[in-house]
C-alpha cells in the first residue's frame, strides 16, 4: 500500500512538472525550426545546426531565466570563438592532445573572469575546442552568426512574444507545494489512528518532499519577480505578481516550519507512548489535510475551505501539548491564507450585497412614498 502510494503521488508530481514545461518545450522546438530557417535561407548556411541548437538551449524548460540564458549563451560563444582564433595563431605547434588541453583551459579561465556562471563558462571552452578541432570556417565566426540567430529569436520568443505567465507559474507551484503538505497530514492522520510510530516517521520523512517544494516555490518566486521586470508580459501585471510573491513566500516557509515541528512532535508523543492522543487530533489532522487539498485544488468545487472548531477541543494532554501547538499553528497559517487569497472576491462580493441592499431600500422607501399618497 505505502509502495503504490508513492507511485501515485511520484506520478502527480511527473504530471504536474509536465504541466508546467510542455509550452517552454513546444515554444524551444518552434524557435529552433525558426532559426534554422533563417539561418538556411537568408544566411545562405547549409547546415545551421548550431542556430537550432541555441535556441533549444535558450528557451529549454526548467531554466531559471531564458532571457539571461540567451545572453550568457551569446557571451560565452564569442568569448570562445575569440579565443579558439587567437590560439590557432599564436600557439606553437606541439602534440594535438595538449593544444585541446590549453586551448579548453584557456576558454574557461578567460570566462570565469566574468562571473561564476555555469552558461558563460562552459559554452566558452567548448566553443574554444570546436574552433580548434573543427576548424574556424565551420566553428568560427560563422557558429557565432549561427549562434546570434538562434539567441535573437530565444529572446523574442522568451521577451516579447512568448513570456510565460508569471502568476500561473506562481500557481502551480504553491499547488504542488500545498499538494506534498497534504500527503504529510494524511501520512500523520493515518499514524494517529494506528497508533504507529513507523507511519508517523514516514510522515516526518516525506517533510523532505515538502522542502523540495518549497525551494521550488521560492525558485519560482524569484524569477517571477525578475521576469516582472525585464519582461513585457511581465511588466503589465507586476503589481499582482509581487503581492502573489510576497504572499507565497512567507506562507510557505511558514507552513514548512510548523508543519516539521509538528511532524517531530508526532513521532516522539507516539514513540514514547506516555499519553493517548485526544480523539478529535486525528479528525483534525484529516481536516488540515483536506483544506491543503483544496488549496491545492485537488478537490471539486462545491468543496470548500473549512475553518477548523476550536469549542469542541478539551484541554490538551502535556505529552501532546507541542503536537497540538504545532497543529494549531499551521491552522492559523492555513486560514490566514485562504484570506489573504480570497480577499478580493469577498471585497466584490460585498460591494455587490451593498448595492442590492441600497437599490432595495430605495424600492421600499418609493413604494412606501406611492402607499401614503
Amino acid at each position: 500500500m505505502t509502495g503504490f502510494q508513492y507511485f501515485n503521488n511520484r506520478l502527480k508530481q511527473a504530471a504536474l512538472q509536465i504541466r508546467a514545461s510542455w509550452k517552454d518545450a513546444l515554444s524551444a522546438g518552434a524557435a529552433s525550426g525558426i532559426a534554422w530557417s533563417i539561418s538556411q535561407s537568408i544566411l545562405g548556411h547549409l547546415h545551421p545546426i548550431f542556430a537550432a541548437m541555441s535556441a533549444l538551449i535558450c528557451l529549454a524548460p526548467g531554466l531559471p531565466n531564458h532571457g539571461r540564458q540567451a545572453i550568457h549563451v551569446l557571451i560565452g560563444v564569442a568569448t570562445g570563438v575569440l579565443v579558439g582564433e587567437a590560439t590557432l595563431l599564436l600557439l606553437p605547434p606541439m602534440p594535438t592532445e595538449i593544444r585541446i588541453a590549453l586551448v579548453g583551459f584557456t576558454g574557461l579561465l578567460i570566462a570565469s573572469g566574468y562571473a561564476v556562471i555555469p552558461a558563460i563558462i562552459i559554452q566558452a571552452g567548448v566553443s574554444a575546442i570546436m574552433v580548434f578541432a573543427m576548424g574556424a570556417e565551420v566553428a568560427g565566426f560563422t557558429r557565432l552568426i549561427d549562434v546570434m540567430v538562434g539567441t535573437g529569436i530565444g529572446l523574442l520568443f522568451s521577451q516579447v512574444l512568448f513570456t510565460p505567465n508569471q502568476i500561473k507559474v506562481l500557481r502551480i507551484s504553491v499547488e504542488r507545494f500545498f499538494h506534498e503538505l497534504a500527503n504529510n497530514f494524511t501520512l500523520a492522520a493515518d499514524a494517529l489512528d494506528r497508533r504507529d510510530a513507523a507511519v508517523a516517521y514516514r510522515a516526518l520523512n516525506s517533510c523532505g518532499r515538502t522542502h523540495t517544494a518549497l525551494v521550488a516555490l521560492i525558485s519560482s518566486i524569484d524569477i517571477a519577480r525578475d521576469n516582472a521586470r525585464w519582461s513585457l508580459r511581465g511588466r503589465l501585471s507586476s503589481r499582482e505578481v509581487t503581492t502573489l510573491a510576497l504572499r507565497y513566500d512567507q506562507t510557505g516557509i511558514r507552513l514548512y516550519a510548523s508543519t516539521l515541528l509538528f511532524c517531530e512532535a508526532l513521532v516522539n508523543g507516539l514513540k514514547k507512548q506516555r499519553e493517548q492522543p485526544p480523539e478529535w487530533l486525528s479528525e483534525a489532522v484529516r481536516l488540515g489535510a483536506g483544506n491543503c487539498c483544496f488549496l491545492a485544488g485537488e478537490v471539486k468545487k462545491h468543496h470548500e475551505f473549512i475553518k477548523p472548531d476550536r469549542s469542541s477541543r478539551e484541554e490538551m494532554p502535556l505529552a501532546w501539548r507541542d503536537c497540538i501547538k504545532g497543529l494549531e499553528l499551521v491552522e492559523n497559517t492555513l486560514a490566514r491564507f485562504y484570506k489573504s487569497k480570497t480577499r478580493r472576491s469577498r471585497l466584490q462580493s460585498f460591494r455587490k450585497r451593498r448595492i442590492i441592499n441600497t437599490v432595495r431600500a430605495e424600492l421600499e422607501s418609493r413604494k412606501q412614498y406611492k402607499t401614503d399618497i
